[in-house]
């Protein structure tokens, strides 16, 4: 335990033992704790947010990754301004909702029809119903790692011993057909394909893990996938809810060239507010028109669906990420690249053995293991991941213990250059140790 962490943080220290006494554990979001206790944070602005006591940090956990032009960016800012004062919530459609489904619909290949929700894991799970009502069969095929929300038929798998169900209160029967098999494993997906060829509705993955250790996709594994799909008669979904305008404007199947049936979307295309949409091909989202004669696949959305905050939000940044591909995809990459690269350079230079995973601006810095799937990832040490995010917190740097970190448009050559130093600062002291 960090004690330059315990000493700088001591607000957050009491605020954490408040919250603990009216949210479960303290938190809001299982993600968000970490030992001793997380921070709790006042402001943010760019690339930094500031704690309850007044540290800054220069930011790389960007709001779960949604703020690729980092925080409260001015495109927003300006939208949700103008907005405001016409209306926080109409319950009804607006011009600004189809005016974000066009731009959606322009970048994102596999989006010939759409519809919006509130979150990435209803998403998920509508995504999971038009599949099903599609095909008539029952059985989805998912990652070992693979996190898509709070979706209970998902919420299987994420973490060792990646068979069991996540959660207590989550019957086993709800779960029956869903099949985990191991990520960037193509034997273990035709394998599985084949035991219930005639009850497999979905094959459905995050192109890059984000629970499972910001692992990205062998390119030929997708391509696979795309071919095993399409031999059985099966679907193939994408979560894009991470990858979704950050990897590249038209997401990881943009950046792969490899279009899902299906995909659901959030963070990003929600510009910093709540949204999750799910998008594919017409015949199979059309599903869910009301008018149809026939039966037809019930997506609800939710009260605040497509409330004119969110779309407001999700459509400047989406603009904005359009005018401006040309530029902010190849330097977000070069950064990500360069990150990566520099970090591992530096804990190298020490002796110590870490790999930093990623695509694009994702990362994810591991100790011990170079992983390419989520069961590798798991084999990590995580005490010197931990030790790692609290000595960098202590200097200045933020990455939530145990989870990728994302780059904005705000961050500098000189805040990853810090980055690399702080590291090579670390690695060395952890040297020492060992």
């Amino acid at each position: 335990m960090s004690g330059s962490y315990l000493e700088a943080t001591r607000r957050s220290g009491k605020l954490f033992e408040r919250a603990k006494k009216v949210f479960a554990g303290g938190v809001n979001h299982n993600a968000r704790f970490y030992q001793p206790y997380p921070l709790f944070v006042n402001k943010a602005k760019a690339q930094h947010i500031w704690d309850a006591d007044g540290n800054r940090y220069t930011d790389y956990w960007m709001g779960h990754m949604a703020l690729i032009l980092g925080h409260s960016p001015k495109p927003v800012v300006d939208a949700l301004r103008g907005q405001i004062s016409h209306g926080t919530h109409y319950g009804m459609g607006s011009s600004l909702s189809v005016e974000l489904a066009e731009e959606v619909q322009k970048s994102v290949p596999c989006a010939e029809m759409m519809r919006f929700c509130n979150t990435g894991a209803e998403a998920t799970m509508y995504l999971v119903r038009l599949a099903r009502g599609y095909t008539g069969k029952r059985t989805v095929i998912k990652m070992a790692g693979g996190w898509h929300g709070y979706n209970t038929e998902l919420n299987k798998g994420v973490h060792r011993p990646f068979d069991k169900s996540e959660s207590a209160g989550i019957l086993e029967e709800e779960q029956a057909f869903v099949k985990n098999v191991r990520f960037n494993d193509l034997e273990a997906a035709e394998r599985a394909v084949r035991e219930a060829a005639e009850d497999t509705a979905l094959i459905f993955l995050e192109p890059v893990l984000g629970a499972g250790g910001c692992v990205p996709a062998e390119p030929d594994y997708l391509r696979g996938l795309r071919e095993l799909a399409d031999k059985h008669g099966v679907l193939l979904a994408f979560d894009e809810i991470i990858t979704g305008f950050r990897v590249s404007l038209g997401g990881a199947q943009g950046f792969y060239g490899v279009t899902p049936d299906l995909a659901s979307f959030g963070k990003v295309a929600g510009g910093g507010l709540p949204l999750g949409l799910v998008a594919g091909r017409k015949e199979i989202v059309s599903l869910a028109d009301p008018n149809r004669k026939e039966r037809f696949v019930s997506i609800g959305g939710g009260t605040f669906s497509e409330n004119p905050l969110s779309m407001a939000a999700g459509l400047a940044t989406v603009r904005h990420l359009r005018r401006h591909a040309g530029s902010v995809y190849p330097e977000l990459d070069k950064a990500g690249r360069d990150a990566r690269e520099a970090v591992d350079r530096a804990f190298a230079e020490e002796g110590v053995v870490a790999h930093t995973t990623g695509l694009g601006s994702l990362f994810l810095t591991h100790f011990g293991v170079d992983p390419k799937n989520a069961e590798e990832s798991a084999g990590g040490d995580k005490k010197a991941r931990l030790d790692y995010c609290l000595e960098l917190m202590s200097k200045g740097i933020f990455i939530l213990p145990g989870h990728p970190g994302g780059i904005s448009t705000c961050h500098t050559p000189q805040d990853l250059k810090e980055l690399a130093e702080q590291s090579g600062k670390f690695a060395a002291r952890l040297a020492k140790k060992r």
